[in-house]
């Protein structure tokens, strides 16, 4: 979309609206980081981001002076005036000879002349006023005597109002929050709504509009445990080899990634039916997942897009690889949990086998209930299927379902643990199996201990085996 671009000069607009979906549909705030120029903005709810493209080359910025002009006053400020063809916003850029810019201020104006005053430091500028049907560049000098902090101040009416809320916008048209952006240049978009966070990636190119996909979230504190397990616990693996561990503050799921979630991500980005994204970002030859089959299938099926399963739509997604949960992790702007994340979110601060105590009951989790703990007695029959996430009461960090249901992949590949005390470890450097994590509704009471490690091929597609995911705090 052209707004307001001389044949001269380089000015488009590109803007950004903002929709969500998943576990909620509602967007909070944004903050916008352009990766390239490491600057940012907030976007607050119910606006817009407006990406004002520009030219990079001075000599193009510099081609146009029609109606603007700038004249030095007595006390070393500067006024620059140029004419508006039409009311509404209205912005000005300075930069220095280099290309960089020093300053830029956005205003809505009346129609006709404005008066802007503008100090900056000694100095050769070029400064640049553009608009919706107008842009003009011209040439400044600075031969201020003192070391001043660049400033632009709109002068004339009441009517003119610096762009600092959205209720400053006329009413009828989308709140606008500005950008300055060249093209190729990556922004993230980091959106958050109370518990949920969805973050992305984009390289603009024309008006559009972002959908994120939010994941509930709950915030988990930092601290220090002791990760493995005493040699005094029944069932322990030679593998547990307790260790201190300190974790920073994350983000984790409430929930694990249900069928529904996982056969939106796979429509929307277009994996085939089997199971192979073409156009993934790190994974393109690596198969994602499989159908469900039987007599496991609380899965996905594909006819003419990914279902869930009749009646499983809210069961936790499984027969996923390694590489699934990575991709779908890093399409929602998270990663899949650590090892020492993911036994961390277990304990929540307890030092039992579980998180739940000593023992665990078929009230509090999914799990082969003929297969109980240390001698604890259970007699109902086993369901030896999944259940809709959050059938079973939270953990003291509010996380639903973190024993049992199923497992959930982890990013560290599988080798033996330090003896020494460590801060956010993320494993081997290399390996041949990655790790689990939680139990599942397939396994003993003792596989969903805090301490049980379990591992696989990068590409195995469990019938228990799916998704959780973290993110940085």
């Amino acid at each position: 979309m052209l707004l307001g671009a001389s044949t001269q000069v380089s000015a488009l607009t590109y803007t950004i609206g903002f929709t969500a979906k998943g576990d909620t549909t509602a967007v909070g705030s944004v903050l916008v980081q352009n990766i390239t120029k490491a600057t940012s903005v907030t976007v607050p709810e119910g606006c817009e981001l407006s990406l004002n493209v520009i030219s990079t080359g001075l000599n193009d910025l510099n081609a146009d002076n029609a109606g603007i002009t700038v004249t030095q006053q007595a006390d070393g400020k500067y006024i620059l005036t140029y004419y508006a063809k039409q009311a509404g916003q209205s912005t000005i850029d300075v930069f220095s000879l280099n290309g960089n810019k020093l300053i830029g201020q956005s205003n809505l104006v009346e129609f006709g002349t404005n008066n802007v005053e503008i100090e900056v430091p000694a100095g050769n500028y070029v400064v640049r006023v553009y608009a919706d049907g107008y842009s003009y560049s011209t040439k400044m000098q600075s031969k201020v005597q003192s070391s001043v902090q660049a400033n632009i101040k709109w002068l004339g009416t009441s009517k003119t109002n610096v762009l600092s809320s959205a209720q400053k916008v006329k009413s009828g048209a989308a709140p606008q929050i500005t950008m300055d952006y060249t093209a190729g240049d990556q922004l993230k978009y980091i959106a958050t709504t109370g518990k949920f966070k969805a973050v992305l990636t984009d390289k603009p190119s024309a008006s559009k509009t972002v959908n994120f996909f939010y994941v509930a979230t709950c915030n988990i504190p930092g601290g220090t445990f002791m990760m493995g397990s005493p040699s005094t616990e029944v069932d322990r693996g030679t593998d547990e080899v307790q260790h201190l561990v300190t974790i920073s503050p994350f983000r984790f799921g409430t929930y694990e990634v249900t069928n529904t979630q996982f056969a939106d991500f796979l429509n929307a980005v277009g994996v085939d039916e089997f199971g192979f994204w073409d156009n993934a970002p790190t994974y393109k030859t690596k198969q994602l997942l499989c159908e469900s089959i039987e007599p496991n299938n609380f899965g996905l099926r594909h006819t003419t897009k990914w279902e869930p399963v009749a009646g499983y739509e809210k069961a936790p997604i499984i027969f996923v690889s390694w590489y699934g949960a990575y991709e779908y992790c890093a399409y929602v702007g998270g990663k899949l949990p650590t090892e020492a994340q993911a036994e961390y979110a277990l304990r929540a601060g307890t030092t039992t086998a579980f998180g739940t105590g000593d023992f665990i009951t078929n009230l509090q989790a999914n799990y082969d209930w003929t297969l109980p703990y240390n001698g604890n007695t259970i007699t109902v029959p086993i369901l030896n299927k999944t259940v809709p996430v959050g059938s079973y009461a939270p953990n003291a960090w509010g996380l639903y379902d973190i024993h049992g249901n199923i497992a959930a992949w982890c990013s560290d590949w599988y080798g033996p643990y330090p003896t020494d005390a460590v801060t956010n470890p993320t494993g081997p450097a290399t390996g041949n199996l990655k790790t689990i994590r939680g139990g599942n509704y397939l396994r003993s009471a003792a596989k969903t201990r805090c301490a049980y490690r379990n591992s696989a091929s990068t590409e195995f597609l469990g019938r228990a085996t799916g998704i959780r995911v973290a993110f940085d705090e």
